[in-house]
C-alpha cells in the first residue's frame, strides 16, 4: 500500500484456470513441459506399476494400432499416456500431468496433419509406445525414462517442423 501501481507480467497464482494458462502459452512451451514431467512419471511407473496397469497399457497399444481415424488414435494415445501417469502411483504428479494434458488439449495446435484419414501402420509412435511399455514392464527405470524422452522429442521435432512449414 502506498507504493503506487506496478505493471508487469501476471503472477502464476492468477492463472487459476486451464483456459487462462492455455491462452498464454503455445505448443512449443507445452512440449517442453511434457519433456520435463512425463519421462520422470514413466520412470516412476517402472517402479510402481501393477500387473493391471501394464495390462491397461497393452490395451492402449492394441487400441491405437486398430484405430480407424486420427481421433480414435489420439484417444488411445491420450489414454496410454494417462495410464503411465497413473501407474506412477503419485497423486501430486498425476494432478500435474492432468493439468498439463488439459492445457495441451486446449492450446490451438492447428490442423497439423496432411496425412491419410488414419495413422499409417508404420506410424512412429507405435514403436515408441511399445518401447516405453516394455521398459516399464521390465522395471527398467532408466530405459523407461529414456524411451519416453525419445518419444516426446520426436513428437516435438515433428510439431516444430510442421509449424515451420505452415
Amino acid at each position: 500500500v502506498g507504493k503506487g501501481t506496478f505493471i508487469g507480467t501476471r503472477p502464476v497464482e492468477e492463472l487459476s484456470t486451464i483456459a487462462a494458462v492455455a491462452g498464454q502459452t503455445n505448443p512449443s512451451e507445452v512440449m517442453r513441459a511434457r519433456l520435463l514431467i512425463e519421462p520422470l512419471l514413466t520412470g516412476e511407473a517402472a517402479l510402481q506399476a501393477t500387473t493391471e496397469d501394464i495390462e491397461e497399457m497393452h490395451r492402449c497399444l492394441s487400441g491405437a494400432r486398430r484405430a480407424e481415424s486420427w481421433r480414435q488414435y489420439e484417444n488411445w494415445d491420450n489414454r496410454l499416456h494417462r495410464a503411465v501417469a497413473e501407474a506412477a502411483r503419485n497423486v501430486v504428479l498425476l494432478s500435474l500431468f492432468d493439468s498439463l494434458n488439459a492445457i495441451r488439449r486446449t492450446v490451438v495446435w492447428g490442423r497439423l496433419r496432411d496425412q491419410p484419414a488414419q495413422p499409417p501402420t508404420d506410424h512412429h509412435s507405435f514403436g515408441d509406445h511399445e518401447a516405453i511399455v516394455a521398459a516399464i514392464e521390465e522395471r527398467d527405470v532408466e530405459e523407461a525414462t529414456r524411451a519416453m524422452r525419445r518419444h516426446l522429442t520426436k513428437v516435438e521435432q515433428r510439431l516444430l517442423l510442421r509449424r515451420e512449414a505452415a
